[in-house]
């Protein structure tokens, strides 16, 4: 009993002699800039950050065929224009991707460092006899996991500053980028109505001019009565033959003697004229969807999922200091947070993707979004102590 009593009283010394004892998880992970990213002294911020404006201009230095040369008529300025659009749109979401990247592996590792407070706190339970082997084996394996966590996080990072990197260079390596990278993703503009936005598409796009004042000039030789005649007489081939060869598309056997050519002209630019509408339409409808849909979602995670994941970790501390918790429930605490806060930067990276995604669209470009998908947060949980 006294060689017991005098292990217990060794540990405690060496518990309270710890600066990250736990007698103030709280206190000392905030201290230590667990409650927000911290940057590494090997990638603190270094010089102005790199905006949005910046990374469009370094992305067309890197393209000289997309300058600005004279004698261009509207078509090829137009043209033009529209290579730089897209061109922007991928460097903009290089630099969404690297900044979010750079918060998630800053998260990431202290997740980690609280783990690893953890599995250290559970090797000095069991060596005082108040943890069993399997108790503090399973507090490094949640160690383990976060450390491999943090493996892909680091590459993830890699991976995103070397592609932003491709698009703008400006920098002798994709390591000295990183630490121009703002810490945080700014609030994502406003989105636009469909209005503006279907006036924006309409003008950029380099066939729906055309293809509507082809329809204006072969609709305008025919009159009322035979437009409509030749409309009445085209949905009757085409229901007929539905019902034909069904399920086949939808094919029209012309009868004789032919149709006045001006009837087919109007007929065949209607058609395509309708064909690119509804693929512009489609493309709009959907990213103003999506937009919406994510910006909201980012949102409710922002200002009201995140604080309460955030009182919740302050009624821990209270119960904590009361003794009515354990240090264990108070890192899970900590650790869902953590998690609350990468799922949040995610959030906002898929919004701002989307934002850019619907900014092309207003180019004439096919949308190309983001596709966000539910992922689970949390890790297994380790077995708490007393």
């Amino acid at each position: 009993m006294a060689e017991a009593l005098q292990r217990w009283r060794a540990a405690n010394d060496r518990v309270s002699a710890m600066p990250r004892g736990h007698a103030d998880w709280l206190q000392w992970e905030r201290a230590h800039g667990l409650d927000r990213p911290a940057p590494r002294p090997d990638d603190a911020p270094a010089g102005e950050p790199l905006s949005l404006t910046a990374v469009d201009a370094l992305a067309l230095a890197q393209q000289p065929a997309l300058r600005v040369l004279p004698g261009l008529n509207a078509t090829e300025q137009l043209a033009r224009d529209r290579r730089a659009a897209a061109l922007r749109a991928q460097a903009r979401a290089a630099w969404v991707e690297a900044v979010t990247a750079r918060a998630q592996r800053r998260l990431t590792e202290n997740m980690l460092e609280a783990a690893e407070l953890g599995a250290e706190l559970a090797r000095r339970q069991q060596a005082v006899g108040h943890f069993s082997a399997e108790q503090r084996l399973r507090h490094e394996q949640t160690a383990w996991q976060a450390r491999q966590a943090l493996v892909a996080a680091r590459a993830s990072e890699w991976q995103a500053l070397a592609r932003l990197w491709q698009h703008v260079g400006g920098t002798e390596d994709p390591a000295a980028l990183g630490r121009r990278l703002p810490g945080t993703l700014p609030p994502p503009p406003a989105l636009p109505d469909d209005a503006e936005l279907a006036a924006r598409q309409h003008a950029h796009h380099p066939q729906w001019v055309s293809l509507r004042a082809q329809w204006e000039q072969t609709r305008a030789a025919l009159t009322d009565d035979a437009w409509q005649a030749l409309e009445r007489a085209w949905q009757h081939d085409v229901d007929g033959a539905t019902r034909q060869t069904a399920p086949m598309a939808p094919r029209a056997e012309w009868r004789k003697p032919a149709w006045p050519h001006a009837w087919e002209a109007a007929l065949h630019a209607h058609a395509q004229w309708r064909s690119l509408q509804r693929q512009l339409d489609a493309d709009r409808w959907q990213g103003l969807q999506t937009a919406h849909a994510l910006h909201q979602h980012a949102q409710v995670l922002r200002e009201q999922w995140l604080p309460q994941v955030q009182q919740l970790e302050e009624e821990a501390l209270l119960r904590y200091n009361g003794m009515l918790l354990s240090p264990w429930d108070l890192l899970e605490a900590v650790r869902q947070r953590l998690a609350a806060q990468h799922t949040v930067l995610a959030a906002e990276r898929d919004a701002w993707l989307a934002v850019l995604a619907l900014d092309a669209v207003a180019w004439g470009l096919p949308w190309n979004g983001p596709r966000p998908e539910v992922a689970a947060t949390d890790t297994p949980t380790a077995a708490k102590g007393h």
